[in-house]
């Protein structure tokens, strides 16, 4: 009887024992998954910002006025026109 009641209690524990891994293999396998996670979303944000950064200030340089301008005088046909050099021959 003692021994039966004994074998019962330690096959018990055993298999509590295994559960317990079993519990704690899922949860390192999850705070792994999290972390890497959490790595990917931090470089993802580097990368947005520094995207972020490029078309803030692309969008000022074609948004400045000089810009607009130098458009306008295309489209209108007023850019300047380089001087026509003469040169004499005088004998």
């Amino acid at each position: 009887m003692i021994k039966k009641r004994s074998l019962i209690t330690i096959l018990t524990l055993t298999i509590f024992v295994f559960f317990l891994s079993m519990e704690k293999i899922k949860l390192s396998w999850e705070v792994r998954t999290l972390h890497n996670n959490y790595e990917n979303l931090r470089i993802e944000n580097e990368n947005l910002k520094d995207f972020n950064l490029k078309l803030t200030t692309q969008f000022h340089v074609e948004n400045s006025a000089s810009n607009i301008e130098m458009i306008a005088k295309d489209a209108l046909g007023m850019k300047k026109k380089k001087p026509k050099k003469i040169i004499l021959n005088e004998k």
